[in-house]
């Protein structure tokens, strides 16, 4: 009988690293390698699944290997996008306001901590150079300076903080003060959006926004907590990681390239430039999604609803056809943000604020399922460096 050979990307999902990593172990002989179709090569399964068995007797055994899988009740992602407990978020997001989606996530058992009165900033006069995300994240390290309770993991008392947080980071986002609304309400009084199509379009994206399973920033929220940290700090680390360009940021990115885009008024010629030079499409493609993004499908929805008419809605439709054309990407949710922010005529950074201030619910919730458990999230890392002499 023949040996199964496996694809280099076959072989490096079972191994759980990248195919670089792979090419590493085959160069010093620990993996068999042999022609395969083409320029391709292929490796032995055999020695793949020996290597795997290897590896993990070296970390302590399958129980270390099983510390990567982490549980949740919390929301499933499929072709039609996340569910939230069950709950299609793109359905919620036409009918339901962000506390109510956070109270869903959190599982309240009927309570409603947004029913408690807002909470006062921890802290006053932070530097007017700091954007609002940056000013959101001071505020949330800075908790226990107003809240004697801040290091409870006492479910009832961390729903309360998590209502409370959630008010206190979106005022920050939007330069304000904590107040008694609906977070819908206060970041659309804000931005002096008074009509009710928009305010939908803005609730939408908070429901859209709230939680997308284990994403980087929710991970590092979970790590944290998972080592007893309390919410707040939980959330900073959370915040951490939603910092970066490739995650929280990447709406900032696809908005700065679409100002660029409406600057030169070449919508085929800019994207070709993208292709011939080799750069990525800013708020394109997708770790998850093969195809398109539900989630900016549904913001494109009720864009098209409310903006059937709006140039710059016209133009988004052009710009997706011919990123597809050329790229093979399909939109994603921080492209539709930075349409909505477009269209709405948002302040600079309104996408990830939207982005953030939803978020804030999938974070706290998975802090929570995390309390609930007495595993400490201790991933272990597969060597490939220099073998001792």
């Amino acid at each position: 009988m023949s040996a199964i050979m496996l694809s280099a990307k076959e072989a490096a999902a079972e191994l759980g690293v990248r195919v670089d990593t792979l090419y590493a172990y085959v160069s010093r002989g620990l993996i068999h390698s042999e022609p395969g179709p083409g320029r391709a090569r292929l490796y032995s399964a055999k020695d793949v699944r020996a290597f795997r068995q290897k590896e993990r007797r070296n970390l302590g055994g399958d129980q270390t290997n099983e510390s990567l899988v982490i549980h949740s009740a919390i929301t499933a992602i499929s072709d039609v996008g996340p569910s939230y407990r069950g709950r299609l978020a793109t359905e919620l997001a036409g009918n339901a306001g962000f506390e109510s989606v956070a109270t869903l996530l959190w599982q309240c058992e009927g309570i409603d901590p947004f029913s408690e009165l807002a909470p006062d900033k921890p802290l006053e006069n932070l530097p007017a150079s700091l954007r609002g995300i940056e000013r959101a994240m001071v505020m949330v390290a800075a908790w226990p300076r107003g809240d004697k309770s801040a290091y409870s993991l006492n479910k009832k008392i961390l729903w309360r903080h998590g209502a409370a947080l959630c008010r206190v980071v979106a005022a920050e986002l939007v330069g304000t003060r904590p107040d008694d609304l609906p977070l819908v309400e206060h970041m659309a009084r804000a931005w002096n959006i008074t009509n009710a199509g928009h305010k939908k379009l803005i609730a939408a994206a908070l429901v859209l926004s709230a939680d997308h399973e284990l994403n980087s920033s929710a991970f590092a929220v979970r790590v944290a907590a998972s080592t007893g940290a309390p919410l707040h700090a939980a959330l900073a680390s959370g915040f951490g990681a939603f910092l970066g360009p490739r995650h929280g940021a990447a709406s900032e990115r696809a908005d700065h390239w679409l100002g660029l885009m409406l600057d030169q008024g070449r919508i085929t010629e800019t994207l070709e430039e993208q292709l011939m030079l080799a750069q990525d499409l800013p708020g394109f493609g997708h770790l998850v999604y093969t195809g398109a993004d539900p989630r900016a499908v549904c913001l494109f929805n009720l864009l098209h609803d409310e903006f059937a008419d709006h140039p710059f809605v016209r133009m988004s439709v052009q710009i997706c056809e011919e990123a597809l054309r050329l790229f093979g990407l399909f939109p994603n949710i921080d492209f539709a943000l930075a349409v909505v922010r477009r269209v709405l005529e948002l302040p600079a950074q309104a996408g990830m604020s939207l982005f953030c201030a939803g978020r804030m619910a999938g974070w706290i919730a998975h802090a929570l399922e995390q309390y609930e458990t007495s595993d400490q999230i201790r991933p272990r890392a597969i060597y490939t460096g220099p073998r001792a002499i």
